[in-house]
């Protein structure tokens, strides 16, 4: 077998070399390392992403190392870099993985402003999207992996992107970050998702995975998804289910709080979240432990 022949083999080639082009979603990117725990993240949880090795241009150039001081050894840390110009303090080497992911989280947010942004989880069933939007501790990552597996198609776990053209919901289906007891939520009533890239953070003291996207949901990820539903869930536990509307002004306001780049796009910012608003029904809804909650979500549309 040459190189180029599988997938997999491509990409540990790539990857022996330090750099690789990778097509996510509406993006590519460039990125440069030798760190062996992103090595192993990329052959298991980016395996289905179009590879490109004769590419030169890119939306993100990024570079992740080590730092050439004592740090290299002694407490090792990591440096991440994009265009070669560093945005962030150095992170513990044990969190190498998240680095890249909060780290490309970043360059997406900061930088694509030819798209309304909004922090959300997506998922998409029969054509119609349903937006997950909430703070964090919302449960939104953990209901997103818990969707896929019961078929819905993954978009995004991270970024609503709204098309200025269209109107349309443009897919970037990562992996989905669960951090917590969302981890062994998800592996117990969702066996079939593969679950990897652990770590521990060590400033919460807490441990972090990653679901691999599913690979039909990677395959579609240039076909969008029309908005069908906001939805806002909030998790506490032993809560019952409870559903309520939200009025389109309120929904307009949520939005809004939670967009990355509204305010820079200004008054196309501002219709695009009228747009959503007016495409959308909007819901509140507060849900505990237990399947009741993915059963409702059955019946949205």
């Amino acid at each position: 077998m040459t190189v180029g022949d599988h997938p997999l083999e491509r990409l540990a080639f790539l990857m022996a070399r330090g750099r690789f082009f990778c097509d996510v979603g509406p993006f590519r990117i460039h990125l440069q390392t030798s760190i062996p725990a992103i090595a192993r993240f990329f052959r298991t949880h980016y395996e289905a992403f179009p590879l490109n090795e004769e590419a030169s241009l890119a939306d993100f150039h990024i570079r992740i190392e080590r730092p050439r001081n004592l740090r290299r050894w002694i407490r090792p840390q990591l440096l991440f870099f994009l265009d070669d110009h560093r945005p962030f303090h150095p992170y513990p080497h044990q969190m190498a993985v998240p680095l890249f992911e909060w780290g490309l989280n970043w360059c997406i947010a900061g930088h694509a402003h030819w798209a309304l942004l909004i922090h959300a989880a997506v998922v998409e069933r029969r054509g119609k999207a349903c937006l997950l939007i909430g703070k964090p501790e919302s449960g939104k990552s953990t209901l997103c992996a818990l969707l896929m597996d019961r078929g819905w198609r993954l978009l995004s776990d991270e970024f609503a992107i709204v098309d200025p053209g269209s109107g349309a919901l443009l897919p970037i289906p990562r992996p989905v970050s669960l951090k917590g007891r969302s981890i062994q939520v998800v592996r117990t009533l969702a066996p079939r998702l593969s679950v990897g890239g652990f770590c521990r953070n060590p400033a919460l003291d807490e441990e972090m995975a990653y679901v691999v996207p599913p690979p039909d949901a990677v395959r579609r990820m240039h076909e969008p998804a029309e908005p069908g539903v906001l939805v806002f869930p909030r998790f506490q536990s032993s809560r019952e289910l409870e559903a309520a509307p939200v009025p389109p002004s309120r929904a307009v306001y949520a939005l809004a709080e939670n967009s990355f780049n509204y305010n820079i796009l200004g008054p196309e910012g501002f219709r695009l979240l009228g747009l959503l608003a007016d495409k959308c029904r909007a819901l509140e809804l507060s849900y505990g432990e237990g399947t009741e909650v993915l059963d409702w979500f059955d019946t949205i549309f």
